[in-house]
């Protein structure tokens, strides 16, 4: 009886649904918060400070060498051959 009781214990608790995940409200179009700093495109580039992004920004120059890996969450500014920061975009 003991055993029973145990197994349909065990079987009610695999029916039991997960945790719930926080839902936070997040833009799903700027995951990476690229739009606040959209007023530097057409800046010069010597003006661009890696300090005034938020950790793990790329901030890419002409030449450099770049992972090809996409992360939504990630913020990259990338200054063309002008000197000039042509975009700034979530990848």
């Amino acid at each position: 009886m003991k055993r029973l009781l145990l197994l349909a214990m065990l079987a009610l608790a695999g029916c039991q649904t997960g945790a719930k995940q926080d839902t936070v409200a997040k833009n799903d179009d700027d995951p990476c918060g690229a739009t606040a700093f959209r007023q530097l495109v057409g800046t010069a580039g010597d003006k661009v400070d890696d300090g005034m992004f938020p950790a793990g920004t790329r901030v890419l120059r002409p030449g450099m060498v770049m992972t090809m890996d996409y992360r939504r969450d990630r913020l990259n500014v990338v200054i063309g051959e002008s000197g000039l920061v042509d975009r700034v975009n979530c990848g």
